[in-house]
């Protein structure tokens, strides 16, 4: 399918970022929720791995079936999203990493009659596979730009406000995979 180059450059790339944000932070950082009723970065990079799974799903039917009707995804809502978070964030970015590899064979397989097919979203309305993708990335920009912030508001927080800590029974019990 020929999405326009530059959706092409950022689908390819736009999630790279996370990394860079969260590379010299401490755990405290990852799995606090900084903001009591808010996601902690941990949850919001659970979040957009989960939102990888619900917008493949979404494509697939997208090409299947005729105008799919979607309604707007609620993680509260989401019981796969405790397992999303249950995992450690450096599988949960390995997770999307090789989710948006396969979304990308999906969009590339994809003829140019898959293109013009619609699904309709509960408050978006009726869009294109195109139009979803951009949809995909403007919402997880936004998801980005909400870890960019959690990132640099831990830094000039006090210290003793660090006590907020996401407890995960799963990441008590083993190390993290990444770690050995």
């Amino acid at each position: 399918m020929n999405l326009q180059d530059h959706t092409t450059e950022r689908f390819l790339n736009q999630h790279k970022t996370i990394k860079s944000y969260i590379d010299d932070l401490p755990p405290e950082a990852i799995y606090s929720r900084l903001i009591a009723d808010r996601f902690s970065i941990h949850e919001t990079i659970a979040y957009l791995t989960r939102y990888h799974h619900v917008f493949m799903y979404r494509l697939k039917s997208i090409i299947k079936e005729i105008n799919p009707f979607f309604e707007v995804y609620k993680p509260d809502y989401d019981p796969e999203f405790g397992f999303s978070c249950a995992k450690s964030t450096g599988s949960l970015l390995h997770e999307m990493y090789r989710l948006r590899e396969e979304i990308c064979t999906l969009l590339e397989k994809a003829d140019d009659e898959c293109a013009s097919r619609i699904g309709t979203h509960a408050v978006l309305g009726r869009m294109t596979i195109s139009q979803w993708t951009e949809f995909f990335l403007l919402h997880e920009s936004t998801q980005l730009f909400k870890i960019f912030k959690l990132a640099g508001s831990f830094w000039s927080m006090k210290t003793e406000q660090h006590s907020n800590v996401i407890h995960l029974p799963r990441l008590t019990n083993y190390l993290d995979e990444l770690a050995v």
